[in-house]
C-alpha cells in the first residue's frame, strides 16, 4: 500500500512540475521581416496593411488572430486603409510570460497607431479585443474616430467558456490541458465548437489559431481581463466616449451573453445596436455578407449596403432547391450597389466620418434587428412609415444635392469641420423661451 502511495505522490509531483514548466513557456519570433513585423513595447508584433483611404484598425479577440478579419479586411480595403495585427500572445506575434490583459492590450494598440501616425481612425474589436478598443478610446479620444464592438463582454459574469476550454485556463493543471489541445486537433475543435451557432461555420483557421498561443498567454489574458472588466469598471469608463459606436452581437452567442449590448448602449451616448439572428460568437465568419454590410453602412453612413446585402441573400426556398456546392459566395462589390440617378453624388463613401449628429440623452439607442427579411428600428408599430418609404427617405437624406459628400482631402487626417444643420426658424406666434440670464420663476 505504501508503494502505491509513493508512486502516486511521485506521479503528482511530475505532473505539477510539467504543468509549471509549460505555464512558463514563451515564444519569440525567430526572423522578423520589416514588411510583416514591428517591435512594440519590446515584443515583435505581426501586422498587415491593405487598401487605401481613411484608416480602419481591426483587433481580434481571445484565442484568435488577425486571420479572423480576412473576409472583412478584403471588403473594407476597397474604400479604406485596413490595419490588422496579431496581439501579443496570439497568432504569429511574440508570446512573453507577462504583459496581458485589457490595459496592456490598449497600450499595445496605442503604440501600433502611433507607429503609423494614425489619428481619428475607426477601430473594430472582437471579444476581449473589443474591450481593449473601449479602453483605447476612453484614454485617447483624439486617436479614435468610430468604434465597432463585436461580441464584447461588459462584465466578467457574461463570459461563459465550454468545460473543455475552461479546464485549459485553470491554474497548475491548466497548462497540461492546453498542451493537450495544441497537440490534438480534435480537442481544439471541441474547444471552438461553441464559438459558432452552426458547426459547418467552424473554419480551419479558427481551430488552428486556438492552438497558436501559450498556456501563460491564454490563461493570463483571460484572467486579467476578467478582473479588469469586473463590476462594470470598463462600462463606467466608456461613459466618457463621445464617438459613434456600433455594438454587434449574435443572438445565439454561447461565449458572451448577448445582453451585454444593453450595457454598452446604456453607457455610451451615440451607440447603435445590431443583433444578428442565427449567429454565434463570430459573426464575421458565420454571417460575412450581412456583417460586412452592417460595418460598411456604419462607417460610411450609407444604408444602401444593408439593402444590397438583403437583396443578395438567398431565401429559404432557394437554399433548399440549390445544392450547397453550387451556391455562389455572398460577395458585395461596390460597383454592384444600385445608385439611383438622383444619387450620383453619393458614390464616394470615403467622406467625412466625423460628422456630428444630434443626440438626445432621453432617446433610446438605435436598434438594427433583422425581422421578416427587413431591417427596422425597435419600437416602430405597424402604422409607421413603410420600410420602402423609409429607405428611400433615408437615401434622399444621405445623398441630397443640398448636402453633398465632401471630396477626399489630400491629407487624410486633415478633415473639414463637421457640418451643422441650420436652426429651424421659430413660428411667429410662438413665444421665445425665457433667457437663461434673466430671473427664473419658481
Amino acid at each position: 500500500m505504501s508503494t502505491i502511495l509513493i508512486v502516486l505522490f511521485l506521479l503528482i509531483l511530475v505532473v505539477v512540475a510539467a504543468s509549471l514548466a509549460l505555464g512558463r513557456a514563451t515564444y519569440e519570433v525567430d526572423s522578423a521581416r520589416d514588411t510583416e513585423f514591428l517591435e512594440l513595447d519590446g515584443a515583435w508584433v505581426r501586422y498587415n496593411v491593405i487598401g487605401g483611404g481613411p484608416p480602419v484598425v481591426l483587433v481580434h479577440g481571445w484565442l484568435s488572430s488577425s486571420r479572423i478579419w480576412e473576409p472583412l479586411a478584403s471588403r473594407l480595403a476597397q474604400r479604406f486603409t485596413v490595419y490588422s495585427l496579431d496581439l501579443v500572445g496570439f497568432g504569429e506575434s511574440d508570446k512573453p510570460a507577462s504583459g496581458y490583459g485589457v490595459r496592456n492590450g490598449s497600450r499595445l494598440l496605442y503604440a501600433f497607431c502611433a507607429h503609423f501616425g494614425l489619428a481619428r481612425a475607426s477601430v473594430i474589436g472582437h471579444d476581449l479585443g473589443a474591450n481593449m478598443v473601449v479602453k483605447l478610446a476612453a484614454d485617447h479620444p483624439d486617436l479614435v474616430g468610430r468604434i465597432v464592438l463585436v461580441s464584447a463582454p461588459a462584465d466578467e459574469d457574461q463570459i461563459d467558456l465550454p468545460t473543455p476550454l475552461w479546464l485549459a485556463t485553470l491554474p497548475v493543471i491548466g497548462p497540461l490541458f492546453y498542451a493537450l489541445g495544441r497537440a490534438a486537433r480534435p480537442v481544439r475543435r471541441m474547444w471552438m465548437r461553441p464559438f459558432v451557432a452552426d458547426p459547418d461555420d467552424l473554419t480551419d483557421e479558427l481551430v488552428d489559431d486556438a492552438g497558436k498561443s501559450t498556456p501563460a498567454a491564454a490563461a493570463r489574458t483571460l484572467s486579467i481581463s476578467r478582473r479588469e472588466i469586473s463590476r462594470g469598471r470598463l462600462v463606467r469608463q466608456a461613459a466618457i466616449i463621445k464617438m459613434p459606436m456600433l455594438v454587434v452581437s449574435g443572438e445565439e452567442d454561447q461565449i458572451v451573453d448577448p445582453h451585454s449590448v444593453s450595457a454598452w448602449a446604456g453607457s455610451v451616448q451615440r451607440a447603435e445596436i445590431c443583433l444578428m439572428d442565427a449567429c454565434g460568437h463570430a459573426p464575421m465568419i458565420e454571417r460575412p455578407a450581412e456583417f460586412n454590410a452592417q460595418i460598411l453602412a456604419f462607417l460610411t453612413g450609407d444604408a444602401r449596403y444593408l439593402d444590397h446585402a438583403e437583396a443578395q441573400l438567398p431565401t429559404a426556398a432557394d437554399q433548399e432547391a440549390e445544392p450547397a456546392e453550387d451556391r455562389e459566395p455572398d460577395v458585395l462589390p461596390d460597383d454592384e450597389i444600385a445608385v439611383p440617378p438622383e444619387d450620383v453624388h453619393a458614390s464616394d463613401d470615403t467622406a467625412d466620418l466625423t460628422v456630428e449628429y444630434p443626440v438626445s440623452d432621453e432617446a433610446p439607442p438605435k436598434i438594427h434587428r433583422k425581422r421578416e427579411g427587413t431591417y427596422q428600428a425597435d419600437g416602430q408599430d405597424e402604422t409607421s412609415e413603410p420600410q420602402t418609404d423609409r429607405v428611400q427617405n433615408r437615401r434622399r437624406r444621405a445623398t441630397s444635392a443640398d448636402d453633398p459628400i465632401p471630396e477626399l482631402p489630400e491629407d487624410l487626417f486633415d478633415w473639414p469641420e463637421p457640418r451643422r444643420e441650420p436652426r429651424r426658424p421659430r413660428p411667429e406666434d410662438e413665444e421665445p423661451p425665457p433667457s437663461s440670464n434673466g430671473p427664473s420663476r419658481l
